[in-house]
């Protein structure tokens, strides 16, 4: 096992870095276009035909997972096109500007970008599956089905992230209308992000000693670069998070501070331990047949 997951023991764990090195990737390639909707955007861009993909199948996806309107579904688009990652044509494959039935296609730099990522996916995979050869992830081609894994695995990761927040929101009380908005937002990068930095701090996610709460300052000084959003938006986030069970209100040194409740902990926990066998198969699917198939050509 790498050095990184060497002292990282239970199932959960490995998973939670495997995830938060994973955005760090993303990151990484595509900065600022941190929102799910432009990780669907910049996946369905890269694995389309040279037709191209049109904004209402886009759009159908993001309304399936997240209830995305098509206002926000353009906007997104526009996000990925100002960055150079996308072009947007019309049916007749003139350049326009986003709108309702436009089509996107991929960039140059959308390719070189999302193959980069893609190949520190594979060697992450590989190095949380505890394989000694991940380097050998290298020589895995970026394409369609290994795109097609990698995507399917975030589609369950996304579709157990809604069980949790569903569980936590039901067990506050909250009223149906209330479980309802607070679903809405929870399914965002923005929302697992802040409720996974208080995991980690927590006894569910670490070992550290000292009060498993965080002040919220430091949440905003932790969350200011990786949300790219300003302090009053981070406060209004962690007052939703304390409202429907996520957090719980102390105070340390005479400062505001939050802690992980036992209930969201616990049901985070369970969540990253069942998706430990996915995350397995993925590397199966991804490294270990490759292997196995390459051995068998040089045989």
């Amino acid at each position: 096992m790498s050095a990184a997951y060497s002292t990282v023991i239970s199932p959960e764990r490995v998973v939670a870095r495997f995830l938060r090195q994973y955005y760090d990737i993303w990151e990484k390639y595509f900065p600022g276009l941190n929102k799910r909707a432009h990780w669907h955007v910049i996946f369905m861009a890269r694995t389309g035909d040279e037709a191209g993909v049109s904004s209402r199948a886009i759009h159908r996806t993001l309304y399936g997972s997240y209830g995305t309107d098509i206002r926000t579904c353009i906007e997104r688009i526009k996000d990925c096109e100002r960055d150079g990652f996308i072009r947007v044509f019309d049916a007749a494959s003139r350049e326009c500007a986003a709108a309702a039935g436009c089509l996107i296609g991929p960039t140059r730099q959308l390719f070189e970008s999302f193959d980069a990522h893609c190949r520190d996916t594979i060697d992450e995979i590989c190095a949380a599956a505890g394989d000694d050869a991940y380097r050998h992830g290298r020589s895995i081609g970026c394409d369609d089905d290994p795109i097609s894994e990698i995507y399917r695995f975030f589609g369950a990761c996304d579709h157990k992230w809604r069980e949790i927040g569903e569980h936590v929101v039901k067990k506050k009380g909250l009223t149906p209308a209330h479980v309802e908005d607070a679903m809405d937002h929870l399914v965002t990068y923005q929302y697992w992000a802040i409720v996974m930095l208080l995991w980690s701090a927590s006894p569910f996610g670490s070992d550290r000693v000292g009060p498993a709460a965080l002040v919220i300052d430091e949440i905003i000084s932790r969350m200011w670069d990786r949300l790219r959003l300003g302090h009053l938006a981070i406060k209004e986030r962690v007052a939703n998070l304390t409202r429907w069970g996520f957090f719980a209100e102390e105070t340390i040194k005479k400062h505001k501070a939050v802690s992980l409740t036992p209930v969201a902990g616990g049901a985070i926990s369970a969540g990253l331990g069942e998706t430990r066998p996915l995350l397995i198969e993925l590397h199966r699917k991804l490294v270990a047949e490759h292997v196995a198939a390459s051995a068998g050509r040089v045989a």
